[in-house]
């Protein structure tokens, strides 16, 4: 299942799954480099969460375009 960090505040971080719905998780159980809109998949085989370095990207990519997209009407 997939995650996206929708913010972090203090020492916990609060996910949303693909059906919005909210996890809140300790941020040392996450990747030391988690940042907010991260979007994260939990390996149940090794118990962790990993970054998806290449779904964030994307995503972080079309929520630019849609922004500029936006501004230019």
């Amino acid at each position: 299942m997939l995650y996206t960090v929708d913010r972090i505040e203090e020492n916990i971080a609060v996910l949303y799954d693909e059906e919005e719905n909210q996890t809140d998780i300790p941020v040392c159980e996450l990747p030391e480099n988690v940042k907010e809109s991260d979007i994260l998949r939990f390996d149940a085989e090794n118990n962790e969460y990993i970054i998806e370095i290449e779904q964030t990207a994307q995503v972080k990519s079309d929520l630019e375009e849609r922004l500029k997209k936006l501004l230019i009407k």
